[in-house]
């Protein structure tokens, strides 16, 4: 939690807005809960789920080559991997606050009822929402899914951080450590009868992590694009194509190779099949990219339909969002 906090501050440049209390509950079970209760934001997360994200970690780790052919065979320790895992997790759940899904989001628990706002890291019955004037009703299923995907993103800007050229081998582990705790919690949610699920597949959530991955050699200067009131890039301010190259050989490639092998390490067939082929899953990259939801109908991988589903959606949630302050 306290890399988390430190994390968030030294990118925003300002302290998150509430200060969390975590509440570590001895119970074997994998599940954590955010919730706000008054003026607290409370996240309860049980001891199992640092033990099973260790076993992972330990399952993972104990092959000594554990990406062959593709770029350098990752060598990060468990307990590292453990605390990269975790504190995506706390920034995953901080963003949920940040954000304000709570405020959008009422839940009935049976017993208790004070906890009126709450997220969950896995899923359960779905939750009711205020009312929003533009959600059809065929579409409020898709509400917690997109909920969940905007507090992923978030979270996945502050561990990535900004893009260095001396930072690729930390960017893949960092890379590998959120995968990681995707799959488990799709693995988690598996073993729930609550349908729809209220979160998207670990292959869609690896899909977004991936494109973001992709995007970083050119976010700073899409940013001083911005901030200089110009709609096109310097290409000055950008690395050069032989470094670029280089980061997708060297970076990219083999991140969505290692999300391969840590799915059959874990036993997540289903979270393999959806993560399909790397030219499949790269090219849906591609399309996504250029944001023309006419050629949507081409994706061929399940992790990009569903993102393709979920983002066109997903702007009329945030007009939503905006609109409610």
């Amino acid at each position: 939690m306290q890399t988390a906090l430190n994390q968030y501050e030294e990118i925003v440049g300002e302290a998150f807005p509430t200060n969390p209390i975590l509440n570590i509950v001895e119970d074997g079970g994998f599940w954590a809960v955010s919730e706000v209760e008054k003026d607290k934001f409370n996240i309860f997360i049980s001891t199992g789920v640092e033990i099973i994200v260790s076993k992972l970690w330990r399952d993972a780790l104990d092959d000594n080559q554990f990406v062959t052919g593709i770029g350098t065979p990752v060598s990060p320790n468990i307990e590292d991997m453990t605390h990269l895992s975790l504190a995506w997790l706390m920034l995953h759940e901080m963003e949920h606050y940040r954000f304000g899904h709570f405020e959008l989001a009422r839940i009935d628990f049976p017993v208790e009822k004070k906890r009126a706002y709450s997220f969950a890291l896995i899923s359960r019955r779905q939750m009711t929402f205020v009312p929003l004037a533009d959600v059809a009703e065929e579409n409020c299923t898709k509400v917690e899914p997109c909920l969940e995907m905007q507090a992923d993103h978030d979270a996945i800007e502050l561990i990535l951080d900004s893009y260095s050229r001396e930072e690729w081998e930390s960017l893949r582990h960092r890379v590998l450590a959120i995968s990681g705790m995707m799959m488990l919690i799709e693995q988690e949610d598996t073993k729930c009868d609550y349908k729809p699920p209220s979160h998207p597949k670990a292959a869609t959530r690896i899909f977004q992590l991936l494109g973001h991955l992709i995007d970083m050699p050119m976010i700073s200067a899409q940013i001083k694009a911005k901030s200089d009131g110009r709609n096109t890039i310097d290409p000055a301010d950008l690395p050069s194509d032989k470094e670029r190259v280089a980061f997708n050989r060297q970076v990219t490639l083999p991140c969505f190779f290692d999300a391969v092998n840590l799915a059959k390490i874990a036993g997540a067939d289903s979270i393999l099949r959806d993560l399909g082929e790397a030219a499949d899953f790269f090219g849906d990259v591609q399309i996504a990219k250029s944001m023309s939801a006419e050629h949507f109908t081409s994706l061929k991988t399940v992790g990009a339909k569903q993102w393709a589903e979920l983002v066109k959606f997903n702007e009329i949630l945030k007009k939503q969002q905006i609109d409610k302050g």
